[in-house]
């Protein structure tokens, strides 16, 4: 590494250490540069995605294998509570006691709003999407201006590739994965499919794209992948990116998996039981974790397993079902209690310089924070700025916890503070402060939007009338309401949520489904339609085919 590169890269570390902002000492600095320079030792790439060759060909950022399940619970696991276990998740639990284990970590209470703060790194809030998630034949789309974490990434020298779950929006070309950061991107672009029809509301849902300066996007639907179990169909494109990918270019590989998301479905050959629905559920963890397994065996046969740091967590917690199961937890997807919002999640690395953080944390980790968390991985805003002349997006409520979660070097936990939701259509907000979880309003509402209605959020957005506390430390279950015996401290967190309130944008309802939209039963695919019927392309579901 030249002398110019090492001063980029310890100016980058201190910048993002800088004392007052991220709380740290002089010693803890030093220790924490000592670690990541010893180990983080990369060269500068120039240009993004891969696309050109590091300086240094000895890369040492992490290779990042980034999985979100999709509605796992969590008793959809073996490791979360082995005494009362009913799934067999061996890899899993292999993965999470010899990594670390999430304790308590939070998501959006359904899909969509989990995924978005995943890319912006903002509260669902604070998009004004939280409420629900987006549906098919509407123009709702993760607003264009935000930038995206594979966007950063990418810029930091990163090849970046989406193999699964998008649901962020298609009403236009600029909502697609590959216009948004993703070299490449393969899969389904709705909140579900079938496993083998790859169907939605009666038409298909399965694409590929990618997108570089040079050759522009290139999307294609993949009509003769019908009929294949989507998991087999993923592993096969995991295998090509892999085997294609130079191992001395970092990878980001984003994996939202379909698994384990109604409709309940596997293969035969997953089954040992039939007699009940948590059989298929077996069978359907069984085969995700046969993927999984293939994928890590890509890395290993890629040279790329023992430099790459694995990100493991569900997008909420699993829906009210025969099949599924959040455990002893109360409630379930679409709650605020616990039930709902905490996932199972864990961190996995083969090398111990890359994660010597190992067994558990019980500090509160939030998906916005993965925003954060992975660009200072990635190398930093420091050396974003320096490539794009940008600096971080302002008023996040990501949370950069590397240093804790890989080194567990910070005196405290880094994050003490989750705004869980304020909904101002079922009027209810879920916050959590120290070990105390403040939930507002009818928790089992079904209120729903008004088609295009704006709710604004102010004080009289919530039902205050119904408060609910639980000290979520010694009570995980939510067994006891203790809100009339700590006035204080309700008091407390709702003037928190009250000021949370004060500064939000409007909540945007569903919009409307549009007549003139795809797909329809002269264009029978989902594609953006921000283009007339007299421009379409020439086969109506390909552009500027992908090869």
């Amino acid at each position: 590494m030249s002398n110019v590169t090492q001063t980029c890269l310890l100016i980058t570390l201190l910048a993002l250490l800088t004392p007052g902002v991220h709380g740290t000492t002089a010693d803890q600095e030093k220790t924490w540069l000592d670690e990541l320079t010893g180990y983080l030792n990369w060269g500068e790439e120039e240009g993004g995605g891969g696309e050109e060759e590091p300086v240094n060909k000895k890369v040492k950022k992490p290779h990042i294998l980034y999985v979100v399940m999709d509605d796992q619970g969590y008793g959809d696991v073996g490791y979360t509570y082995p005494e009362q276990a009913d799934m067999r998740t061996p890899l899993l639990d292999k993965l999470a006691s010899e990594g670390l284990i999430m304790n308590r970590h939070y998501s959006a209470w359904m899909c969509t709003p989990t995924r978005a703060s995943i890319m912006t790194g903002r509260y669902p809030i604070t998009l004004g999407i939280q409420h629900d998630v987006f549906q098919p034949n509407t123009e709702e789309c993760l607003n264009e201006k935000e930038l995206l974490l594979p966007e950063v990434i990418r810029h930091n020298g990163y090849a970046t590739h989406l193999v699964g779950k998008w649901h962020l929006g298609y009403a236009r070309w600029s909502c697609f994965p590959c216009m948004r950061g993703f070299d490449t991107a393969y899969g389904y672009i709705n909140g579900e499919t079938g496993y083998i029809d790859h169907m939605i509301s009666g038409y298909y849902d399965f694409y590929q794209c990618s997108y570089n300066e040079k050759n522009g996007l290139k999307w294609k639907i993949l009509k003769e992948d019908k009929g294949v179990y989507s998991l087999y169909l993923y592993n096969k494109r995991v295998r090509h990116i892999v085997k294609q990918h130079d191992p001395n270019t970092p990878l980001f590989l984003y994996l939202p998996m379909q698994s384990v998301h109604a409709s309940y479905y596997a293969p035969e050959k997953y089954y040992d039981c039939t007699d009940t629905k948590r059989c298929t559920m077996q069978a359907m963890l069984s085969a995700a974790e046969e993927l999984l397994t293939d994928v890590i065996q890509y890395f290993k046969d890629a040279g790329m397993w023992d430099n790459t740091l694995l990100v493991y967590h569900s997008d909420n917690g699993a829906p009210k079902s025969s099949y599924t199961s959040n455990g002893p937890l109360r409630g379930t997807k679409s709650h605020l209690w616990e039930g709902g919002v905490r996932t199972v999640g864990f961190l996995y690395s083969e090398n111990k310089e890359l994660l010597p953080h190992r067994g558990y944390t019980d500090c509160y980790v939030h998906v916005a924070d993965w925003y954060n968390t992975l660009v200072a991985i990635s190398g930093g805003w420091t050396a974003y700025a320096k490539k794009t002349g940008l600096e971080m997006p302002a008023k996040l409520d990501s949370i950069d916890q590397s240093r804790h979660l890989l080194f567990n070097d910070t005196n405290t936990c880094p994050r003490t503070q989750i705004m869980l939701h304020i909904d101002p259509v079922k009027r209810v907000a879920g916050y959590m402060k120290n070990q105390h979880k403040l939930l507002i309003g009818p928790q089992d509402s079904s209120a729903s939007c008004d088609d295009a209605t704006f709710y604004p959020l102010n004080i009289s957005s919530i039902d205050f009338s119904i408060i609910e506390l639980y000290n979520i430390w010694a009570d995980p279950n939510e067994a006891e309401n203790i809100a009339d015996e700590n006035p204080d401290i309700v008091a407390d967190l709702r003037r928190d949520v009250t000021d949370y309130l004060s500064h939000q944008s409007p909540l945007q309802c569903q919009l409307p489904t549009l007549d003139d939209s795809y797909p329809s039963d002269e264009v029978p695919y989902y594609l953006p339609w921000d283009f007339t019927r007299d421009n379409l392309p020439a086969s109506a579901y390909e552009y500027n085919t992908v090869t």
